[in-house]
């Protein structure tokens, strides 16, 4: 007896358990299996991002691990006693300015609550024994408590992790190579007083160290190992302590371990995410150094790209052809974690006494810029993931040398200034910018990103300082077309600077209020324009002035 279903999901981690829990958010019917017992009790991957927090606050579940977790305000390097390096991350622009500093045990419980809320579940002690795959669907065959089972399923998602069944089983290489440095790690308590919101790390002449704030006043201590040992060996909370203290010149204490390890690093990536109908995500196509805590949050993104677009394809409603685009984005973005994660780690390990001197001085040089700092927090901060690139997004409009001189309150089309104020705005391929609005009718403001569902893409039409008749019949119109060819897929909202809804719109059309010119302002959107927001909150398209015939085109380059 064969089971079918939409997609079979390998691997509970966190990566799998958003990708299955936003494809039952689509609609789409999902299993969720993983050969562990039981879900983690370490805390391994510590790190959430601003960017992954971004992305679980449109999952309904950033609030419940903020409350689990501890905010990290910056990061400070010390060598020879002396800060060479420091950077905030209050002046990020995003409602999380921080890192949070949670277990991942506790990350994964949230998500697990989430699948089940929508009704899915993780079938625990469950192999996958193999698979193939023949263009129309994928046949698996596991391996679980109740003996084995034969699984139909449209796709399949191999998030199962460094070790992947689903990557060997499909021949992918994994290419790369491992650090000859090797590094332990220990949760331990700390009796000493250096902030409990900062990251500190400190480089000395025989290595480095890091130390991570975490809850219940535990520190995880992260440094480079000089024993002779083999690798599988356990560091004792003895070994760590002298490491410790003769990196950081300090007298505190550590005590009551409740996880040590000793581990190397790899630098590796598959050539491809997709293989047909199998795709990879997660540490099953790209593991890297844990410098910056990339790993979990690049995964958790992978699974937020995908999920949208097999979705879309699954049910009908896209062209095959955007499932490319998940290979093409999330493979770029994964080598240039790779590349950043190992140039930090090699810096990180200098060996050479010159090298060394140089990197300190030149680090305290570069971050006493300010705006070198702000670029640093928001590399590590994942806000500057973008997919410019990407063929999925575009953008028209018009020449400046068709602008025309005046006010943007004076006539519809682009000002000169309203062209250049348009050019600040948001471009295709970065993230979608926040900020307050008003529903007509409701009387507290409330978040622009609040109001989209990100099951759609989201058309955003700007009214512009020119309210007229022509305007409003025309943003209508491009919203009539767009429901009429696009409604299982498209939803819009108008934005207008007045403070109440304008007549001259139909009753249907679902209007914002941005009396305050804040969204305005941070789409450069004076002048009557359109963006298309796509399902994972990055910026698909934009025009100015709005052209429905080359929206309609844009559109239709991927959506039926």
């Amino acid at each position: 007896m064969t089971d079918e279903l939409d997609v079979l999901v390998v691997g509970a981690g966190p990566t799998g358990l958003t990708l299955a829990g936003e494809l039952l958010r689509r609609g789409l019917t999902v299993r969720v299996i993983d050969e562990a017992e039981a879900p983690t009790v370490q805390s391994r991957a510590i790190v959430v991002h601003a960017r992954t927090l971004e992305i679980l606050d449109d999952l309904g579940v950033a609030d419940a691990l903020r409350a689990r977790g501890v905010e990290l305000h910056g990061a400070t390097i010390y060598a020879n006693g002396q800060p060479v390096f420091r950077t905030r991350f209050e002046q990020l622009d995003t409602r999380f300015p921080y890192l949070l500093s949670v277990a991942q045990s506790e990350t994964e419980a949230v998500l697990a609550e989430l699948l089940e809320r929508r009704g899915g579940r993780v079938e625990r002690k469950t192999s996958l024994d193999g698979f193939r795959q023949d263009g129309t669907g994928v046949n698996a065959m596991t391996t679980g408590p109740d003996g084995e089972r034969e699984v139909r399923a449209a796709w399949l998602v191999g998030c199962d992790g460094a070790r992947s069944t689903v990557r060997k089983a499909l021949d992918i290489p994994f290419d790369g190579d491992t650090y000859d440095a090797r590094f332990l790690l220990a949760d331990v308590k700390i009796d000493w007083d250096v902030r409990t919101d900062m990251v500190s790390s400190w480089f000395a002449d025989d290595g480095m160290v890091a130390c991570f704030p975490m809850r219940d006043a535990r520190w995880r201590v992260i440094a480079t190992d000089t024993a002779d040992v083999a690798s599988d060996v356990e560091p004792s909370l003895d070994e760590v302590q002298t490491l410790f203290a003769k990196r950081t010149a300090s007298k505190a204490v550590l005590s009551d371990p409740v996880w040590t390890a000793r581990f190397r690093i790899h630098c590796r990536q598959v050539a491809h995410y997709r293989d047909d109908r199998v795709f990879l995500a997660g540490d099953a196509a790209h593991i890297h150094s844990p410098a910056g805590g990339q790993g979990m949050n690049t995964g958790i993104q992978d699974a937020h790209n995908l999920a949208w677009k097999l979705a879309l394809v699954h049910r009908g409603h896209a062209r095959a052809l955007l499932l490319d685009s998940y290979h093409a984005e999330r493979h770029e973005i994964g080598r240039a974690v790779l590349r950043g994660t190992d140039l930090a780690t090699k810096i990180g390990t200098l060996e050479s006494p010159l090298a060394r001197t140089v990197r300190d001085e030149l680090a305290r040089l570069l971050t006493s810029f300010h705006a070198v700092q702000k670029g640093i927090a928001r590399q590590v901060a994942e806000l500057a993931v973008s997919y410019e690139e990407s063929a999925l997004v575009g953008e028209d409009r018009m020449s400046v040398l068709k602008a025309r001189v005046g006010t943007a309150a004076g006539a519809e089309s682009p000002t000169v200034g309203a062209h250049r104020q348009f050019e600040s705005g948001p471009r295709p391929g970065t993230r979608a910018l926040d900020g307050r609005v008003r529903v007509p009718g409701e009387g507290a403001p409330t978040r622009l990103l609040s109001c989209i569902d990100t099951r759609f893409h989201t058309l955003l039409l700007f009214d512009g300082r020119s309210a007229s008749d022509e305007g409003y019949t025309r943003l209508a119109h491009i919203a009539s077309r767009v429901a009429e060819r696009f409604g299982e897929s498209v939803r819009t909202w108008v934005v207008t600077p007045q403070r109440e809804r304008p007549a001259a719109l139909p009753s249907d059309l679902d209007v914002l209020l941005d009396a305050d010119h804040e969204i305005e302002t941070r789409y450069g959107a004076t002048s009557e324009c359109l963006y298309v927001v796509r399902p994972d909150l990055y910026v698909g398209y934009r025009a100015q002035p709005p052209s429905e015939e080359k929206l309609v085109a844009w559109l239709r380059s991927f959506l039926r």
